[in-house]
């Protein structure tokens, strides 16, 4: 699903941050990017979403060789992931249900599909019974789990977190972890970075540390998986009409976060 062949990434101000990495990430895996501060994680996530371009080497995802990929196929890319923030990036004056319904209201879908698929989706998160809350009202934990709900709402291929430990407390950052454990055995490709080495311990995921730019250790371990190749199992996802399914494909990870930027800003500009 996700291969890197020799990838070096060197940034104008001669920073070198990724130097000859090979990485191969299959389907279904769930992977541990481990690192210290600087070490290259970052810029490992930021090429798989093609925020950045490698100076040398080869990324495909899905098959795809996306170094030669034209930027106006970039979104397109973009669509089959959802991302995971460490700063939870919740809108204040919003409900629960209205964040993570923010993501498919943006593309228009229609309010009886939202109210459907959104439900579902929190209670998969544990959080049904907070569907009324406004996140000043949640724990640490319970907004981030708001968070991966959010992530989870347009059914990604690939869940990226990056991070989505750093503000919470130990307990809940195994609560955290478990529950991406519970999407990944659904067949949801799932890729944490964290410098949390000790929470990483706890679980038998594949583990990929970088150091210096280099990977400097792999577990490799890939387990056999469920052929489920999104979020959320199969029967489930009669919930959203053809239709809507169609609009969600259409909104890129990058498209639905400049909506959510741009709300939080409006709400911080109402309280001013």
């Amino acid at each position: 699903m996700i291969q890197f062949k020799d990838v070096s990434k060197t940034y104008p101000n001669g920073t070198n941050a990724l130097s000859h990495v090979d990485i191969n990430i299959e389907k279904g895996e769930f992977v541990f990017i481990v690192g210290a501060s600087g070490a290259g994680k970052s810029t490992f996530l930021k090429l798989i979403m093609k925020e950045e371009q490698p100076t040398e080497g080869e990324i495909f995802v899905n098959g795809v060789n996306i170094t030669k990929m034209k930027r106006r196929k970039v979104p397109y890319l973009r669509r089959t992931m959802g991302i995971v923030f460490q700063d939870f990036r919740l809108i204040d004056k919003m409900t629960v249900f209205d964040n993570v319904a923010f993501a498919m209201r943006v593309i228009g879908a229609r309010p009886k599909a939202v109210k459907k698929r959104v439900l579902y989706i929190l209670g998969l998160v544990g959080l049904k019974d907070k569907a009324k809350c406004r996140p000043a009202e949640l724990s640490g934990g319970e907004q981030q789990r708001v968070s991966l709900a959010r992530a989870l709402v347009n059914n990604p291929s690939i869940i990226i977190a990056d991070e989505p430990t750093g503000n919470i407390d130990p307990e809940m950052s195994f609560e955290i972890i478990e529950l991406l454990n519970e999407i990944n055995k659904q067949g949801t490709t799932i890729i944490v970075v964290t410098h949390e080495h000790e929470l990483v311990h706890k679980f038998k995921n594949r583990v990929i540390e970088i150091t210096n730019g280099t990977v400097t250790a792999d577990s490799g371990a890939v387990t056999e998986k469920a052929n489920v190749p999104i979020a959320i199992a199969q029967e489930d996802l009669a919930i959203i009409p053809e239709e809507i399914a169609e609009e969600i494909s259409d909104v890129s990870v990058d498209e639905l976060n400049e909506e959510v930027l741009k709300a939080i800003a409006e709400g911080e500009a109402d309280d001013e």
